[in-house]
């Protein structure tokens, strides 16, 4: 009985383990959490099924001990958070809301950006399970969606007009995601022309369907910063992507079009947050924005009631926790203590960041929590050459010793 104990117990409980975080299981668990993150409207209860993901497999990776996290990291957070807790209790400003902000920046956040970190370690040394057609497949699947107006799946959003959101809650949503798998595809590429040409034709894609034009700036960043010594190939897939933004977008950005967007929107909106950052520099909590813009007697398009933040993500940090808030959003996004390999990694969302309030997207934080353990962990490919040929030089080496030793 004892011997029937050793082997069924111990050995038992690590198959089963195993199983749990094998490559293939990992693979399952990565493409049902990006299945998962595209059905915003989906929810059980007040929960989204994305954010249940991420709660069980941020628990399963803490049972196996694959959660790390940086003091910097932790440092950052835990100022942010107390800060803005600190001044959403005792400070007097109305809010809207400001419980909801508080789970969300205090547990899903940080659930899903430890779980980017997670997924990011498990495939270092591995391809992902998706490729640049299932992407083309599923950006097909969302144009159906929308077209045959599937119940559950599909909501219709006023503000979008004719621009394809699919599953998602507008379009910078749908942009964002599909950015985002594209460059960790990118990424793990040997960064040839037909790897350039798939990343650019998905974002130039992306960018016509959903009308989302500042898709194409971070594209532009990643072919910047991630292809080297091909200066060619880096301006012939820039000035591409510049034709494609003027033809199509030039048009958005001129004239009327853009005299509303500097007066009555964006523009107006940022002028508004530098403003109310010069009174209050300390911040002014969690819930503070939506309600401050609900009640303003200034309008602004694009905020009120139903909207949580600003267009800029740093300054909608500032807003929440002043200088903390920015410290976390250069830490968080821009990488900042993680290396130079780890900030270029992050510089296209960090980018982004500045102009759309990507701090309220889940993906984001998953993306970022994945970018920052690739930045960390990957090997350059010249360094990997380098090894490579050192490898072979001592190998060489100590075959012309033991030869020479034969002969003499």
């Amino acid at each position: 009985m004892k011997a029937a104990n050793r082997i069924s117990g111990p050995q038992g409980r690590s198959r089963t383990g195993a199983i749990l975080t094998s490559p293939r299981s990992v693979d399952l668990y990565f493409v049902i959490g990006l299945l998962l993150l595209s059905f915003e409207f989906v929810q059980i209860g007040n929960a989204r099924l994305s954010q249940l993901w991420a709660i069980a497999m941020l628990a399963l990776f803490l049972v196996k001990k694959s959660v790390r996290v940086q003091g910097r990291e932790a440092l950052a957070f835990g100022q942010f958070i107390a800060v803005a807790l600190l001044l959403t209790g005792l400070s007097g400003y109305d809010r809207i809301k400001a419980a909801e902000q508080i789970v969300k920046f205090v547990v899903v956040y940080p659930a899903f950006y430890l779980v980017g970190r997670s997924f990011g370690r498990q495939y270092l040394g591995r391809g992902l399970p998706i490729g640049y057609v299932m992407l083309f497949a599923f950006l097909l699947i969302q144009f159906v969606v929308q077209k045959l107006n599937l119940p559950v799946l599909y909501h219709t959003v006023d503000f979008m007009e004719d621009s394809l959101h699919g599953t998602f809650h507008e379009r910078n949503q749908l942009a964002i995601f599909f950015f985002c798998i594209a460059f960790l595809l990118f990424l793990q590429s040997q960064k040839r022309v037909s790897d350039v040409a798939w990343f650019l034709a998905l974002g130039v894609s992306v960018a016509l369907l959903s009308g989302s034009k500042t898709v194409l700036v971070p594209c532009g960043i990643v072919l910047i910063t991630q292809i080297r010594n091909r200066i060619f190939l880096k301006i012939i897939a820039v000035v591409a992507g510049v034709i494609v933004y003027y033809f199509t977008f030039s048009k958005q950005l001129s004239g009327d079009a853009l005299s509303v967007k500097l007066e009555q929107e964006r523009g107006l909106a940022f002028i508004i947050s530098l403003g109310l950052v010069a009174k209050d520099w300390i911040g002014h909590g969690f819930g503070f924005v939506e309600s401050y813009f609900a009640t303003s007697p200034i309008s602004v398009i694009g905020l009120g009631e139903g909207t949580n933040s600003i267009f800029c993500s740093p300054l909608d940090l500032m807003l929440i926790a002043g200088v903390p808030g920015v410290i976390a959003w250069l830490v968080f996004f821009g990488g900042v203590g993680s290396g130079w390999r780890t900030m270029l990694c992050l510089s296209p969302l960090a980018a982004w960041s500045l102009t759309n309030p990507i701090h309220q997207s889940e993906l984001a934080y998953f993306i970022c929590g994945y970018l920052v353990s690739w930045g960390r962990g990957s090997v350059p490919l010249a360094a990997t050459r380098n090894s490579v040929r050192g490898v072979q030089t001592m190998r060489h080496t100590f075959r012309s010793h033991r030869f020479n030793r034969r002969m003499s």
